[in-house]
């Protein structure tokens, strides 16, 4: 034991009332603690993290089935109207190829709206209306909103085309 940290027990020893071992003791107990503690601090963000991963796929487990069936009905409902949309315009004697061009235009055109649509202020506010309504700290709240912006954060997208039908 170095000199320093053996006159510092003795000291404790006199003050406390109690012996040198049993100060030395309580030391190494404390000690002993703090290593524990600091080992737990240190492996309580990956199991924490890893709990969190565990239940966000158990919720998306949970949802995927309706999702799946939403995204199917939303896919079978978009070919049927395609289909009647060709068969019209054919009809009406446009040719196939201006009837693809128009087609494309227009998932070109949906797309751009709905990214549009996730800059703006009302979307915004409704993200930060789900947030509010849940029980989570300040912070997480900012981060989901600052995500979608970052997301969608990109050169030459939503806005520069304008509706054409």
């Amino acid at each position: 034991m170095k000199p320093g940290v053996k006159e510092a027990l003795e000291t404790l020893a006199d003050l406390t009332g109690l012996s040198f071992s049993a100060t030395a003791a309580k030391g190494l107990e404390m000690y002993a603690r703090a290593t524990i503690r600091d080992q737990e601090e240190a492996l309580f963000e990956p199991r924490m993290q890893a709990m969190m991963r565990r239940e966000v796929r158990a919720s998306d487990n949970r949802h995927l089935y309706f999702e799946m069936r939403n995204a199917i009905a939303a896919e079978q409902t978009r070919i049927l109207i395609t289909d009647l949309y060709k068969r019209q315009l054919q009809k009406e004697g446009m040719s196939l190829k201006e009837v693809n061009q128009k087609l494309d235009n227009t998932y070109n055109m949906a797309r751009d709206n709905l990214l549009r649509k996730t800059k703006s202020p009302q979307l915004k506010n409704l993200f930060d209306a789900w947030w509010r309504s849940m029980d989570d700290p300040p912070d997480r709240q900012a981060g989901q909103t600052e995500g979608i912006k970052e997301h969608n954060a990109g050169p030459g997208e939503a806005g520069t085309e304008t509706n054409q039908a």
